[in-house]
């Protein structure tokens, strides 16, 4: 068998097997381009109004606190952490999240969900599992063995040599750059 077939050979069956993680990728990299506009893997379901009678006493507001108040205001959330951000209380649950005005006592309760299909997408890119970043890596290897044989099994006047290394000249030179100016 000639190379130029065993090229586009491995080329077609590498992107075949991985069409679909291609796909998850690109969709769940677009939504976290615009991860500042709203948030690609959760969304809200529930907001609930409260206010809390916050003690004069900046050093009595504590993580016990905000635990005891929850238990009092029959609020079944279990408290995993508290942080003083962005001039505010952030309160931490399972799967919500609260902000209280450190001023007026005032604020809301966030419940929220993954997104079906779009959430799991994006936490492909975040995960961290020994198996997962392996795998992950042959996908890396197997994306550069697509774009390789992708440049060299093209003959004639669109081979690489003729047209295509003026697209790909520009494909590095357009990113490079937006990155330059960024």
């Amino acid at each position: 068998m000639k190379l130029n077939q065993k090229f586009r050979n491995w080329h077609r069956d590498f992107s075949y097997f991985y069409a679909g993680l291609l796909m998850a990728f690109s969709i769940s990299g677009i939504a976290l381009n615009h991860r500042q506009s709203w948030d690609p893997r959760d969304y809200v379901y529930e907001t609930t109004d409260v206010k809390i009678d916050l003690p004069k006493d900046r050093d009595a507001i504590s993580e016990e606190f905000f635990k005891n108040w929850l238990k009092e205001n029959n609020i079944n959330l279990e408290l995993r952490g508290t942080a003083y951000r962005r001039g505010g209380y952030n309160l931490y649950f399972g799967n919500a999240y609260a902000f209280i005005n450190p001023f007026t006592g005032e604020g809301e309760i966030e419940r929220f969900r993954t997104r079906p299909i779009l959430g799991p997408m994006v936490d492909l890119h975040k995960s961290d599992s020994d198996i997962w970043v392996w795998y992950s890596d042959i996908f890396a290897i197997s994306v550069l063995l697509i774009c390789i044989t992708g440049l060299i099994i093209t003959r004639g006047k669109h081979s690489f040599k003729n047209r295509g290394w003026k697209l790909a000249l520009l494909g590095v030179i357009i990113p490079s750059t937006i990155w330059f100016f960024l």
